[in-house]
């Protein structure tokens, strides 16, 4: 039987059980979004829609859920890409652990992920050939000590975006990707790579150029460790194909060969089909107290044919989703549709009570705090809008500053909360409401015309809240 080409890509960016040791990070959610699309690209891709798996801000034990689920039910013809961006850590004996979002640093055993956890999950694969990929500060140390001597098992490919005792670059802007991640998305998209001029990108091709990228711009030197026998495909030229189609069944394209295996260059491309599922699920398993299967797929489109000679309405890929959830929870919805941005909507609907909540539009980021708990699904009106389910209300620490639209995280109230407005963004009014985040009832409000400095909300002695906001940036604080 075939195999196929499968992916499982776990970012976190927010560290809240840990903030003092462990920063925010600006890259990770958006290089999984990233790498996401040119592993799928039609162009280029080897990986179909429904194999590739985000698993964005999750807790160590759903991470631990989906690695297992993701190894264990591989067969032996498939090929494995396993990638993780974020925060790493080492322990006492130098053994690298990847941070999530309930790590504390004095833990590391208990509360991150360790590499050896993860090796042991591939040990136990049936699948012959397996990708990691790291780009986290000590990803060299990828099961202890050096890279090239730690890593061993055959069909192994291992690539970390620097050296056992390199700090890792996070992206240098808000909601953009690390430069590893960067050049390794460029490689993937055919970045002029194929050394062996067979019309594919090899891992031996996306590390060579990756290498030859952060030499030049002085950062820092990704490692790799190869145990496996030869090479490992991971994207097509497509460009070759069209200008010298191929003349041999080993250099046939794989939509032709639909018998060809991974090593051979097989994929089995459904366009239009689930796109993103995640955290704590890899083909919608239940995880014990919460279930979260983000996925992404559909067709659709804004229109077609002559358009009154307009330019032509975009095409709308819907995505939707699931979660289930035994306590208060977040929603969060990141636009990172590429062309043709139409921004993001979603239509939350409580599966139990069937009452339905319309988020407002957002070409950027918004969060929605949840106070209901049970099952709920989800509508978005593309597949590029980022959908991560975050368990708990959250612990924001006063002061800071938010720009996101519509629900902070929670945090500990003060006597009383100031919110200074930086910024109405072309509102002739903001509308602040503080709420409890136990029972999402409303507190107090207070409304804003532009030109206000500030104004102050009374939480009425609940000892925790957050702020719902619309268009203004703010920064929320405790009055003095």
């Amino acid at each position: 039987m075939a195999g196929r080409y499968r992916a499982l890509l776990i970012g976190n960016s927010t560290y809240p059980a840990d903030e003092h040791n462990l920063q925010t990070l600006k890259g990770p959610v958006k290089d999984i979004a990233a790498l996401n699309r040119a592993l799928v690209d039609r162009t280029t891709g080897l990986f179909a829609d429904v194999d590739v798996t985000l698993l964005p801000e999750a807790t160590s034990a759903r991470v631990i859920r989906a690695l297992g689920t993701f190894f264990d039910s591989a067969s032996r013809d498939d090929v494995l890409l396993l990638y993780f961006s974020g925060h790493g850590k080492l322990d006492q004996s130098g053994r690298l652990h990847l941070c999530v979002q309930d790590t504390e640093s004095g833990q590391l055993l208990s509360t991150a992920v360790s590499s050896a956890r993860i090796n042991e999950f591939a040990e136990a694969s049936r699948a012959q050939n397996t990708v990691i990929i790291l780009d986290c500060c000590y990803a060299g140390a990828f099961r202890g000590g050096d890279l090239g001597e730690s890593v061993a098992g055959p069909g192994r490919y291992v690539l970390s975006s620097c050296r056992g005792t390199q700090l890792a670059n996070d992206a240098t802007i808000d909601n953009g990707t690390s430069a590893f991640t960067q050049h390794l998305i460029d490689g993937l998209l055919d970045a002029d790579l194929d050394q062996n001029d067979d019309g594919f990108i090899t891992f031996t091709d996306l590390y060579t150029y990756v290498d030859e990228q952060l030499r030049r711009e002085g950062k820092q030197i990704p490692q790799r460790r190869v145990d496996g026998d030869g090479d490992v495909r991971l994207a097509r030229r497509s460009e070759r194909e069209r200008v010298n189609p191929p003349s041999s069944p080993a250099q046939t394209p794989p939509a032709e060969r639909p018998d060809a295996r991974p090593e051979t260059i097989q994929t089995r491309r459904r366009p239009n089909r689930p796109l993103l599922i995640g955290a704590g699920a890899v083909v919608f398993a239940a995880v014990i107290g919460v279930v979260i299967a983000l996925t992404n797929g559909g067709s659709g489109s804004g229109g077609s044919g002559s358009n009154g000679g307009q330019t032509p309405l975009p095409s709308l890929n819907p995505g939707s989703g699931s979660y289930t959830a035994t306590a208060p929870w977040r929603l969060r919805v990141t636009d990172d549709i590429q062309a043709n941005d139409v921004g993001c909507t979603l239509r939350l609907t409580n599966s139990t009570t069937h009452e339905v909540v319309s988020l407002p539009i957002t070409y950027q980021r918004i969060t929605k705090q949840v106070s209901e708990t049970g099952p709920f699904t989800w509508e978005t009106t593309d597949r590029g809008c980022v959908v991560a389910a975050l368990a708990g209300a959250g612990s924001a620490v006063l002061p800071f500053t938010q720009t996101d639209d519509l629900d902070t995280d929670s945090f500990a109230a003060p006597a009383t909360v100031l919110v200074e407005i930086k910024d109405f963004q072309d509102s002739s009014e903001c509308t602040f409401r503080l709420y409890n985040p136990v029972d999402g009832q409303e507190i107090s409000v207070a409304k804003a015309p532009a030109g206000t400095k500030s104004v102050t909300l009374d939480p009425l002695g609940r000892s925790t809240v957050y702020l719902n906001k619309d268009d203004c940036a703010v920064q929320i604080s405790a009055k003095t």
